[in-house]
């Protein structure tokens, strides 16, 4: 006959316990499969695999949006991506195909981070904003000016140079300085949060930066061609 003592009843406890703490619980969906209606929303919920990926996918799309300025663009794109995958499972779906979609989407938004804004003019010179954001308070920025493949002017000076990171003040202001050269940013936001416009105010020690009497003061507008992945 086998006998456990005290002890190893506890040591079984401790045991247990810890298989089940080791065990992570299974991904939910970001929807209530209880209330899943959809032939997409019905697949997705049959698979546990699929169930992780779309709630991988939703905590993906909303960190990111919490940082970029252009969110109805970045919200357009994720619509898109959304409306096409619904209409191809519009009465069956094909779970190896739903996984491939997100999958993409996923691998997608992982390696997405940068933003194009642009400043308009009468005349054929173009300047570019880059941005890439490092956290909700700072970003890494580039602005370029060139006319008819001519550099204008370029800041970073050069790729090697490290980037300009710039720091939100307040949903309003951001400002970068290096030396004698210091650009402030005023962010315009409409009634819903979305940045629409990026004025920016560069000192006279950032003149270096560029040629002639061009400078980096400008105001830019979103120029995002973000495309659904499934397009």
């Amino acid at each position: 006959m086998l006998r456990i003592t005290a002890f190893g009843l506890f040591a079984l406890f401790l045991a247990l316990c810890g298989l089940r703490a080791a065990t992570p619980p299974p991904q939910s969906a970001s929807f209530d499969c209880a209330k899943a209606s959809h032939p997409l929303e019905k697949t997705i919920c049959a698979s546990p695999k699929l169930r992780a990926l779309d709630g991988e996918v939703a905590a993906l799309y909303k960190a990111k949006l919490a940082v970029l300025f252009d969110k109805q663009g970045f919200k357009g794109q994720q619509r898109d991506w959304q409306q096409i995958l619904r209409s191809r499972c519009a009465k069956t779906c094909d779970p190896a195909a739903v996984e491939a979609d997100y999958t993409v989407q996923r691998d997608s938004l992982k390696s997405f981070g940068e933003e194009l804004w642009e400043a308009s003019y009468k005349t054929a010179d173009v300047a570019q904003l880059t941005i890439n954001h490092v956290d909700a308070r700072q970003f890494d920025f580039g602005i370029t000016r060139d006319l008819e493949g001519k550099m204008l002017c370029r800041l970073p000076a050069s790729d090697g140079e490290a980037g300009a990171i710039a720091t939100l003040a307040s949903p309003a202001q951001a400002s970068w300085s290096a030396g004698a050269c210091r650009i402030d940013f005023a962010l315009t936001r409409d009634a819903t949060g979305h940045v629409t416009r990026i004025d920016t105010t560069a000192s006279a020690g950032c003149k270096r930066y560029c040629t002639g009497t061009y400078g980096l003061s400008d105001a830019f507008l979103p120029a995002n061609s973000w495309v659904a992945s499934n397009q």
